[in-house]
């Protein structure tokens, strides 16, 4: 029994340790996990819409490319919520916490289909019966069919464009494809009219020129403008000058007294009358341009020094678009634009060695606004009353402040320069005349002078002969 015990306990040790070394090397033996295989698929989504994504694993981190098309959130751990922000395409992909690839997806979000059934519903309220579709576009709404007034078209693109900024944003837009059955013309005139005056004064004694005045001394000869020359004076006789401009002789030695003494005195008045006028079709834009261009030098740019002309329009210009509406009101958006070349903010440009260009400034006047108005009425969109005074004092310290005498030691310039702009649009619905000579022209009533008319009596136009008509009816001789 003794010799049993001891064995059956050293069976038991040898079992047991045979157990854990079994246990440790199957615990020491390395276990290989596979990546899940990703998904790959495409989404659309509508603006403003969102779904929900399955996923086939747990999801640790998701990324959208753009991220102002799409907006991604996780639902739960294998659960994803899209959402279409913006009109386009875009990536989506999502990892797991190894940063494994577990899905990529592919989103489009297109216009919505609002836009559609809205502009489909106000069609059908502005203009019963009518046939008006639409096509969405990743932009916006193309609107087409056709109506029968413009005021029909103006009220459905409206309505169609506050639909389209609604679903697509700031971006949404919508085109205008209709066809108006009664189409209407109008035609506008625009007065533009400015008046400009310049008043300048100048007077004083420029004592800065006083160094330039010879310092030898002799007799002084003057000749003023009366077509005789002062006598001659140590055997010179000086020319015959203007009020502007006397010199003066000091011995051998010539000047001018226009350098010390300045003394200017302008008016200036200036008219600008423009009356544009100009015929388009309820809806349609139409521009008109009555000047020119002058050339403006670009630079190439990079290590190339070839310069390109571009062209520079100025003069009158006018652009507008009217509506009309039902009730023969017209919604008139306006454009006037009256331009002149100007040298006073010009800018030289160099172009080599003792070479440069200048290039002019323009001198602008314009309005754009928005006006509705009956045919016939007039309404003055723009106006502009500008007063500038600019004065300008020089003087010797302390000699120019003496009252009286002081006068003789400063000088001072004046100018005064009172602008007044107005801009009256005046539309008219119009339609065209039958008959085309009772539209008269520029030049009706106008002839070239022959010789004798020309030279002896002085005429600019000639004699035109009067129109008669027939005074009984055609095929018959009247005595």
């Amino acid at each position: 029994m003794r010799n049993i015990l001891p064995k059956f306990i050293l069976a038991c040790a040898l079992l047991t340790g045979g157990v854990s070394f079994i246990a440790i090397a199957r615990a020491q033996t390395p276990v290989v996990s596979h990546p899940p295989a990703p998904q790959f698929r495409s989404i659309g989504l509508q603006l403003g819409t969102g779904r929900l994504i399955k996923l086939n694993h747990p999801v640790s981190s998701v990324f959208a490319a753009d991220p102002k098309v799409v907006e991604v959130r996780p639902a739960s751990p294998t659960t994803l919520f899209v959402f279409g922000k913006g009109l386009g395409q875009t990536t989506i992909a999502a990892t797991d916490s190894t940063g494994n690839l577990i899905a990529q997806f592919y989103a489009s979000v297109s216009p919505s289909s609002y836009d559609a059934n809205s502009i489909r519903q106000n069609a059908e309220r502005i203009a019963p019966g009518s046939d008006v579709t639409s096509t969405p576009l990743a932009n916006g709404v193309v609107v087409h069919g056709t109506v029968q007034t413009p005021y029909q078209d103006y009220e459905i693109m409206k309505q169609a464009q506050s639909d389209a900024t609604a679903s697509g944003g700031k971006d949404g837009k919508a085109f205008d494809e209709l066809q108006v059955q009664e189409p209407q013309q109008v035609m506008l005139k625009v007065r533009i009219a400015q008046m400009q005056r310049t008043v300048t004064r100048q007077l004083g004694i420029n004592w800065t020129a006083l160094g330039n005045i010879p310092t030898a001394v002799g007799n002084i000869a003057l000749a003023i403008a009366t077509g005789t020359a002062a006598p001659s004076i140590n055997g010179t006789t000086p020319g015959s000058v203007g009020f502007s401009n006397i010199p003066y002789r000091s011995g051998n030695l010539n000047g001018s007294l226009n350098n010390v003494i300045d003394a200017l005195a302008t008016d200036g008045l200036a008219h600008v009358l423009a009356e544009p006028t100009l015929m388009a079709l309820s809806g349609q834009k139409a521009s008109f341009l009555v000047g020119g261009q002058f050339p403006i030098p670009v630079a190439s740019g990079g290590t190339s020094s070839a310069v390109t002309v571009t062209y520079q329009n100025y003069g009158v210009q006018l652009n507008f678009m009217p509506t009309v509406l039902s009730d023969n009101r017209i919604v008139l958006q306006v454009a006037p634009q009256v331009s002149s070349i100007s040298t006073a903010n010009s800018v030289t440009i160099s172009t080599g060695t003792n070479a440069s260009i200048v290039v002019p400034s323009l001198n602008i006047s314009e309005a754009t606004t928005t006006v509705m108005l009956g045919s016939g009425q007039s309404l003055a969109i723009a106006g502009l009353l500008q007063d500038q005074t600019n004065q300008n004092d020089n003087a010797v310290p302390g000699l120019g402040e003496i009252p009286i005498l002081g006068a003789l030691f400063r000088g001072d310039a004046f100018q005064r320069s009172e602008t007044e702009l107005v801009i009256v649009v005046t539309p008219y619905i119009v339609s065209p005349v039958d008959d085309g000579s009772k539209i008269k022209s520029p030049d009706d009533g106008f002839s070239p002078p022959n010789d004798l008319q020309r030279i002896l009596l002085l005429r600019q136009n000639g004699t035109v002969a009067p129109t008669t008509t027939i005074p009984g009816q055609a095929g018959f001789m009247v005595q």
